[in-house]
């Protein structure tokens, strides 16, 4: 992208210049520090050690998170990462910007689905080595789920007879951020909960609390600081953050939509169109400011599922 369009955009959005840090819980800045190795292992293991787990992470390597037949969908509402530790395990961190229908079947969707995918077809039957599988979740709404006081829900394969666990094959955590958005610095008992208190808090911080507590929150300060990116990763930043915020506008448009349709006759058909309006104008609006960018037609349709006539035409 030429200076130009760089300079502009940076104009266009700035009122985002005010954040010391950026909003970690955008695609831009999960990935930016989740993508870091380093990072990676520190916040696992952290979470292994608040749950009194015997597993320890020394290395990752991160995997492919698309499957074949997937098609990706709300790409500025789901994001996630994958990546298999020095053990074979398996861990997926996912950050969710918005509750969903089916919300729960969809989490042991993919941790069925990322078992299932290490099978291996001998000369007669299924070989069952398979690795364990980690889910992280991070909740970017309340989970209306969890009946408890505890912001995190811890969940696993149990044996509902014996009442004990089945299975140590799955373990995954559902962990509503705006809870911490609640929480003082102070309020933190352990490092999972200030790894937390961190990514739900950063767009708003004017420091980074807990850097002295050990070098791995010094890194994350660094990796979050505004100042110090590039131009063009400030510009990338603030696309993204607009593309998520037009999205989200666009949702609750056409949940709003589908609510008055459904209170008339047809009240399913209602529903759908009005979310399909909504998603259109999401797909319309993130297309317009990726042309006014000057990015090529083609990675915008492939990037928003609109035909290149489509584009051409807004």
């Amino acid at each position: 992208m030429d200076e130009s369009k760089i300079e502009e955009i940076l104009s266009k959005y700035e009122e985002l210049r005010v954040q010391k840090f950026i909003d970690l819980t955008t695609d831009f800045g999960f990935k930016r520090i989740f993508r870091n190795e380093e990072i990676m292992i520190d916040f696992l293991n952290d979470l292994f050690k608040a749950y009194r787990k015997n597993v320890k992470v020394k290395s990752v390597k991160y995997l492919n998170t698309e499957s074949n037949g997937e098609v990706k969908k709300d790409k500025h509402v789901v994001f996630d990462l994958k990546c298999e530790a020095e053990s074979g395990d398996i861990f997926i961190v996912e950050m969710q910007k918005r509750d969903q229908e089916h919300f729960n079947d969809r989490i042991a969707y993919y941790m069925d689905r990322t078992v299932a995918e290490q099978g291996e077809l001998g000369d007669d039957l299924w070989k069952f080595g398979v690795n364990r599988v980690y889910g992280i979740f991070l909740l970017d709404f309340n989970d209306k789920d969890n009946t408890g006081t505890y912001p995190i829900r811890h969940c696993g394969l149990y044996d509902y007879t014996n009442k004990r666990k089945f299975s140590d094959l799955q373990d995954f955590w559902m962990m509503s951020l705006p809870s911490f958005r609640k929480y003082s610095s102070e309020d933190c008992k352990n490092d999972l909960e200030r790894w937390l208190f961190i990514i739900s808090n950063s767009k708003k911080m004017e420091t980074m609390p807990f850097v002295d507590r050990k070098p791995v929150f010094r890194n994350v300060k660094t990796m979050a600081e505004f100042a110090k990116m590039s131009r063009s990763e400030r510009s990338a930043y603030m696309m993204e953050y607009d593309a998520y915020r037009t999205d989200l506008a666009a949702y609750d448009y056409g949940m709003k939509t589908s609510r008055a349709e459904g209170r008339a006759e047809g009240r399913a058909e209602g529903r759908a169109e009005g979310l399909a309006e909504g998603e259109l104008q999401a797909k319309l609006a993130v297309a317009r400011s990726l042309k006014a960018a000057g990015v090529d037609i083609s990675i915008i349709a492939k990037s928003t599922g609109l035909t290149p006539d489509e584009i051409a035409k807004i």
